[in-house]
């Protein structure tokens, strides 16, 4: 066991470099096959509380849900998830992340997401059924640290089935996570996403992007700021960016609010001028467990709600 350990981490630190080159090249040269815009995106869908409540991309601040950022691989902890995203269009995670002496900051995880309830009919309007589509991924990650700058990887199988159709593959992340001040409560998070390959009939355009995005606290204030842009050279995943305030009430709560410029836009309801992407939750902080709940207004009609428990198992 013990040797098998060793050899884990022996592979992580000779083979890392070689993995980021091996699936950037994938990406470039598959690029010019895939042809079909079509879905793997339920990755891309946070389940994380407060995520989704600072504006549901922030990858600054030090979260147990590393499936956001794998540079945050470090703590002893368990990081459940659960959304309620629109109708009955439902996503739940469970996160676990350890570190040991032989194989350093681990984690691994698995997400799913359930596309509800479906009525099958054929070409003559016959009733075939019912089917559930689902989606699910699962990873594993890990993370390496020096003084202030702090590198991960997850690597994920994904999975999708709808009806008679269905696709797996396997993608990767990279994420970096930097604080460049001592003694300031400043961090910068840079993060690529969904690098890889999808196996199936049809060749399926992955949702690889990009973001970059930081958190300040300013000194004597009771605020902290996140501001985190996404970018892409797809077409049809379009530019977007989140904005997240954080109130800190006290050591035990805090007030979370947020914005997203994607979600304003997307579900803007026909001539509506109110400002929708907008979010907001609590954050409950006992001694080993975290409570999350937040809100996120997609429209007048729409909304979503989302929980989330981190519970930390070492004790402090």
């Amino acid at each position: 066991m013990l040797f098998s350990m060793i050899f884990i981490n022996y592979l992580f630190n000779k083979i890392y470099s070689y993995l980021f080159t091996f699936f950037i090249l994938i990406q470039i040269f598959s690029n010019n096959l895939y042809s079909q815009p079509q879905d793997v995106s339920f990755i891309n869908i946070s389940d994380n509380s407060r995520i989704n409540a600072l504006g549901g991309h922030n990858i600054s601040l030090n979260n147990n849900y590393f499936f956001e950022n794998p540079a945050f691989i470090k703590s002893n902890s368990l990081s459940l998830n659960y959304l309620n995203f629109i109708s009955d269009l439902n996503s739940s995670s469970f996160l676990y992340s350890d570190t040991s002496k032989y194989i350093g900051n681990y984690g691994f995880g698995i997400k799913y997401f359930s596309s509800g309830e479906f009525k099958g009919y054929d070409n003559f309007g016959n009733f075939t059924g019912i089917f559930y589509p689902n989606e699910y991924s699962i990873f594993f990650g890990k993370s390496f640290s020096w003084s202030n700058f702090s590198i991960g990887t997850n690597l994920k199988y994904v999975y999708s089935k709808y009806f008679d159709y269905s696709f797996s593959g396997f993608l990767i992340d990279f994420g970096t996570i930097i604080t460049p001040i001592k003694d300031k409560d400043v961090s910068i998070g840079v993060v690529l996403k969904n690098f890889g390959f999808i196996f199936g009939e049809n060749h399926l355009d992955l949702p690889s992007y990009f973001k970059i995005g930081s958190s300040v606290k300013p000194q004597y204030m009771p605020f902290r700021f996140s501001l985190t842009y996404i970018g892409s050279q797809k077409n049809y995943l379009k530019e977007n960016f989140s904005f997240g305030v954080e109130v800190l009430l006290s050591k035990y709560l805090d007030i979370l609010l947020g914005y997203n410029y994607l979600n304003d836009k997307s579900f803007k309801l026909i001539n509506s001028s109110k400002l929708n992407g907008v979010s907001y939750g609590l954050e409950l902080k006992l001694k080993r467990i975290i409570l999350n709940y937040s809100r996120l207004i997609l429209n007048s009609i729409s909304n979503s709600n989302n929980i989330s428990i981190n519970y930390n198992l070492k004790k402090l």
